[in-house]
């Protein structure tokens, strides 16, 4: 019986076909890592903004770059419109959250690698209840530079040193004083974040307002697998002050 040459051999067709697949995945690999460097490239021009308004825009937080001094900054919170109050500082604006009665407005200010970021400014008279604990040393304030209650200070935090008992003042690298938003109209979250050598504890406080001065009422410690958003943000961005 003549053979039919124009049949193809199982193999054959298995090896085209598997040709065909190769290509298929080469291309939509190539798409892929075409994608994902576009996304790269968009995610790196964010930067830090300029400007945070309440949703109703009656209130804003302006970083104001000096001229000439591309590190020194104006820090100025307008209401309608007008200047409401200025202080000096540096670096540039990570986040401001404001209250939901709109009294206050919880401002994070990136100013070094690390430190206390932490503004609180009431929105009726302008009076900063918190501030970063260097500028209201430099302002002669250093009360404003605090949060009454437990919460690290020059000594190592029990909860802390019950987590990791190497967790020392002298083991730390790095420590962070941030807010995530308000619980409610008087009460901020506010996050102390610490890298040591053994890796990151977070005191997770609920922050109560009280007439002009800030404290913690709840605290929960916990130990992190790496450190926030936030922080990734305050290392990664660089300080940007538009023309």
């Amino acid at each position: 019986m003549a053979r039919n040459n124009n049949l193809k051999s199982p193999t054959t067709t298995r090896s085209r076909f598997i040709v065909v697949i190769l290509m298929l995945v080469s291309i939509a690999y190539a798409r892929g890592a075409g994608n994902q460097h576009e996304s790269s490239e968009k995610a790196n021009e964010s930067g830090p903004p300029a400007q945070v308004c309440s949703r109703d825009n009656k209130y804003c937080v302006h970083m104001i770059p000096t001229p000439g001094h591309p590190d020194e900054c104006t820090l100025r919170v307008s209401a309608s419109g007008t200047t409401l109050v200025e202080f000096p500082t540096m670096g540039y604006l990570l986040d401001a959250f404001f209250s939901p009665d709109n009294k206050y407005v919880a401002i994070n200010n990136r100013r070094a690698n690390a430190g206390d970021y932490l503004w609180v400014i009431s929105l009726r008279n302008g009076q900063a209840i918190k501030m970063p604990d260097d500028v209201a040393e430099d302002l002669g304030k250093k009360e404003a530079g605090t949060i009454a209650g437990d919460h690290w200070s020059d000594q190592s935090m029990p909860e802390i040193l019950a987590l990791c008992p190497t967790c020392t003042r002298d083991d730390l690298r790095h420590s962070f004083l941030f807010s995530t938003g308000w619980k409610s109209s008087g009460e901020l979250k506010v996050v102390e974040e610490f890298e040591f050598s053994k890796g990151w504890i977070a005191a997770n406080n609920v922050c109560r307002i009280t007439g002009t001065s800030l404290s913690v009422a709840e605290q929960k410690v916990a130990k992190e697998s790496r450190p926030s958003e936030l922080v990734r943000r305050a290392w990664t961005w660089s300080p940007f002050h538009p023309e």
